[in-house]
């Protein structure tokens, strides 16, 4: 037990100190690039008609009008590139995480939570497992009782991850001689270990986009 603790601190921390290496590297990044970019506008316009006796709120209707592009592109990067590059570094974190932790030992970690959130509710309410029963219903039920269980939160994460990949429509639930625990741990697992290697591309992309931008506006292209 003692082995398997450490094992998730370590794998959770590796994977939050990843998280936020990404996003500090890439957020900085982002703004130094959005800056470059804003302040080539400015000084481009300067130069000319336009901007000399400009002030306050005006100069941003002013660049707008001198460079819509351009400035467009800018304003609209610095505010959508950084919320992007964390839902996708995520994305990116959890599909990692699930990876490593399924290759290594997903099963031995997964299974007891997954057996003991299905026995509650075969305890509390037997019905729900019985003929004719609402796989959707069910399958939200399962959903909550793992939500409000008191296990590790990034396990509890990983294992929603994979049952919301689960169809339950398939399942015979009348027959007696079909397990459901081990049915459900098997299409987790199965689902968990469909979910594709992932790559840092996002984060190359992100910056090449900016990058673009910048070369763009210094060459006075937008």
């Amino acid at each position: 037990m003692n082995d398997n603790l450490k094992y998730i601190t370590k794998l959770f921390s590796s994977a939050t100190f990843s998280f936020i290496k990404i996003n500090i590297i890439g957020q900085i990044l982002i703004a130094l690039l959005s800056v470059l970019s804003l302040s080539a506008i400015i000084y481009q316009s300067s130069s000319g008609p336009g901007l000399g006796h400009v002030s306050g709120g005006a100069v941003v209707l002013v660049l707008f009008a001198l460079r819509p592009i351009g400035f467009s592109l800018v304003v609209i990067g610095l505010f959508a590139l950084p919320f992007l590059l964390f839902s996708l570094g995520n994305k990116y974190i959890i599909s990692k995480t699930i990876n490593k932790l399924i290759s290594d030992k997903g099963e031995a970690l997964l299974y007891p939570i997954i057996d003991k959130v299905l026995g509650k509710i075969k305890t509390n309410q037997p019905d729900l497992l019985k003929k004719g029963t609402d796989s959707t219903k069910l399958k939200l039920k399962v959903l909550q009782e793992i939500r409000d269980s008191k296990e590790n939160k990034w396990l509890k994460k990983i294992i929603i991850y994979g049952f919301k990949k689960v169809s339950l429509d398939d399942v015979d639930f009348s027959d007696e001689k079909v397990s459901f625990s081990d049915i459900i741990k098997e299409k987790i697992i199965t689902g968990l270990k469909n979910v594709s290697q992932p790559s840092r591309n996002f984060f190359w992309i992100i910056l090449g986009i900016q990058v673009t931008i910048l070369i763009l506006i210094f060459t006075q292209v937008i």
